[in-house]
């Protein structure tokens, strides 16, 4: 086991993999996904990666809002920032303390920290006028209509039957306390950051920061944040179990393996979902173009990282080209 190692990683797990499609999203169920979505970050930490987790939201944060959404006749509505820190303290904690116990089982001494990230956005990004970014639950058509006209919701349909509430997704600028968190990398404690693609704030001249009313996609913050700490990997953990052309179409097509600029391309002509895939190709695009040299995508969540096994490796992507594998 090699416990030193300059290599810095960051590694995205998606709210999925902390909270599966169709579960209640008990704290119960979400301890248990999470301890499995944990076991494949033990390649990085038994190779003395110094390691920052950065994590989605969506499931999550969906159910705050309609909580809001429910009690809004006798509680005051908490802004959507305030949800995502809610979220952020709390996927942290369930992360923080699963991580911190399966360490402790391994006889390994390292420190797990969790920081509540804001990120800085443009107040007039476009996006904040386009909802495109998914969150919440899923529900059959029929009732994503009723919630449309109950809760003024805008949904949309993400799988076949599956329908899901969107809200708008501004672009990430900058990552507060992105020096912080690398010192920490360094010194090597295990940062749990950037929760949710981090809580959106711009400064308003000489009155500080303010809260935007919108959700950061949590890949592309976690790219941006692989810039600011210098990372070399970036590690993305997700349900989602190909990168495919024509997607939701009769001639869909898997893709094994491309350049950078075909990617571009087929990014250019919309073969990507928003709010879904097409954020992780941007991510992993913005990422290598600064300074990152790899990223990889695991789909098999709860099973262990390695390279030569081919059911766990789906998509590698470096400056040469992209690979992928079924």
């Amino acid at each position: 086991m090699n416990l030193k190692n300059d290599k810095k990683v960051v590694i995205a797990l998606g709210g999925n993999a902390l909270m599966q499609k169709y579960d209640s999203g008990s704290a119960e169920e979400q301890f248990k996904q999470t301890r499995k979505s944990l076991d494949p970050l033990f390649h990085f930490i038994e190779n003395g990666y110094n390691i920052c987790i950065t994590h989605g939201n969506g499931p999550q944060v969906g159910l705050e809002l309609l909580k809001n959404e429910a009690s809004a006749d006798s509680i005051p509505a908490l802004p959507l920032g305030v949800l995502i820190a809610h979220t952020q303290g709390g996927i942290g904690y369930i992360v923080q303390q699963s991580l911190q116990n399966l360490l402790s089982k391994k006889g390994l001494e390292k420190e797990v920290v969790t920081f509540i990230s804001q990120v800085r956005v443009d107040p007039n990004d476009l996006n904040l006028k386009n909802p495109t970014k998914f969150i919440g639950k899923r529900y059959p058509k029929e009732i994503a209509i009723e919630m449309m006209k109950k809760f003024n919701w805008h949904m949309k349909e993400q799988e076949v039957g599956s329908w899901r509430r969107v809200v708008s997704s501004p672009t990430p600028q900058f990552l507060f306390n992105g020096n912080s968190i690398k010192h920490m990398m360094e010194f090597g404690t295990i940062v749990i950051a950037a929760g949710g693609g981090g809580i959106p704030a711009y400064i308003k001249e000489d009155k500080g920061l303010r809260l935007v009313d919108g959700v950061i996609d949590k890949d592309m913050t976690s790219a941006l944040l692989g810039r600011i700490v210098k990372s070399e990997e970036f590690f993305i953990i997700t349900d989602v179990d190909h990168v495919c052309l024509n997607y939701g179409s009769n001639d869909v097509k898997k893709i094994h393996k491309c350049s950078s600029q075909e990617m571009k391309n087929w990014l250019s002509k919309g073969h990507f979902q928003e709010g879904t895939m097409k954020p992780k190709i941007e991510a992993a695009l913005y990422f290598l173009e600064h300074h990152g040299e790899k990223v990889s995508g695991v789909v098999k969540i709860g099973v262990r990282l390695n390279v030569r096994s081919p059911n766990v490796l789906s998509v590698s992507a470096c400056r040469q080209g992209w690979h992928f594998r079924d």
